[in-house]
């Protein structure tokens, strides 16, 4: 009796469930384009919400276009090729101080989870980034969030911007085989590539963004990159088919903070899997402390950024950003009050 009190018990919960999913307004777009800046572990949040269907279950039909780095994805945005980004938080303070105003919907990531390392064949020559001037070094796109962090890093070495040679190579397979290659001295790239190269004794690390000491040895603290954004426009038009977004994308945020490496693997598109299962189940590892839990930037996080950027970019230091405009949390939390 028990048994079947249950069964129609949990019947019922899926009959309200689908009712109440029903009875939403649907969203103004229901096809949203999302352009990329990496494929990358700091990115599952979208990627995961895509194959599950979360999307799908707000009444959105999600296609996401991955792209060498993230000003390639802000450009695609910016040209009307897509509607959201899922890129760097940190592309909205540059182009606010520009004067478009874009708004981070959703973080994440609380850290990059960037690995910044020397090649192979300069392991003896290179013992720290001051030791790079002449060399070439990897990033994911020139403009990019990796290109802005590598100036930062040759900043606090003392080095300048031009002491260094910036090559584009992705952060997936081209990155792997331009190390392998010595076509490049240094690289930053986050997981599972990160990961690939150093265990695999084609990279050592000069500065490690995934644990909360390495960041704090580099920022000073925690720094949220990858986000989604969108301009303030298409936001404003738009909050319904925005609320569905971060709706499906903080839900994927709870399945990824209880989810087994394996059930990850399991799940990411076999593309992405550096053909080597367990490899990437080792890089979620590795990384999984930097995705974000609940799609929130924390004011702190929004101010580190800002000072990183304004350290070595004179036109960030000068501008009179307003920072609060540059994200909303207000859809994220209201996510966060109905996910289990």
């Amino acid at each position: 009796m028990k048994t079947l009190l249950a069964v129609a018990l949990s019947a019922a919960a899926m009959i309200c469930g689908t009712a109440a999913a029903q009875s939403k307004t649907p969203p103004e777009k229901k096809e949203v384009h999302i352009g990329a800046a990496s494929t990358g572990i700091t990115y599952l949040p979208v990627i995961i919400a895509k194959q599950l269907g979360y999307f799908r279950d707000e009444g959105i039909d999600a296609t996401i276009a991955a792209f060498s780095g993230g000003s390639k994805a802000l450009e695609a945005m910016l040209g009307g090729s897509t509607d959201m980004t899922a890129g760097a938080y940190s592309n909205t303070l540059t182009m606010a101080a520009k004067g478009q105003k874009l708004v981070t919907i959703a973080a994440q990531v609380v850290c990059p989870g960037w690995v910044f390392g020397v090649s192979r064949k300069n392991f003896d020559k290179v013992k720290s980034p001051a030791d790079l001037k002449g060399m070439r070094v990897g990033v994911s796109a020139p403009g990019s969030s990796t290109h802005m962090v590598v100036n930062y890093i040759l900043h606090k070495a003392g080095l300048k911007a031009d002491d260094v040679s910036i090559i584009g190579v992705g952060q997936a397979a081209g990155a792997v085989a331009a190390v392998r290659a010595g076509q490049i001295d240094a690289l930053i790239v986050n997981d599972p590539v990160a990961t690939v190269l150093v265990d695999g004794g084609d990279l050592k690390p000069l500065a490690e963004m995934r644990t909360a000491d390495g960041n704090k040895q580099v920022f000073g603290a925690d720094y949220p990159e990858s986000s989604l954004y969108a301009t303030k426009s298409f936001v404003d038009k738009n909050p319904r088919t925005v609320q569905a977004v971060a709706d499906a994308i903080v839900r994927a945020e709870h399945w990824l903070a209880k989810a087994t490496p394996q059930q990850v693997v399991a799940t990411v598109p076999a593309e992405y899997l550096v053909d080597n299962k367990d490899l990437y189940a080792k890089s979620f590892e590795n990384s999984r402390r930097c995705l974000s839990p609940d799609g929130v930037i924390s004011d702190d996080g929004a101010r580190t950024v800002r000072d990183v950027l304004a350290a070595f970019d004179p036109s960030i230091g000068a501008a009179h950003i307003d920072l609060a405009a540059t994200y909303d949390n207000r859809y994220v939390k209201k996510a966060g009050e109905s996910v289990q």
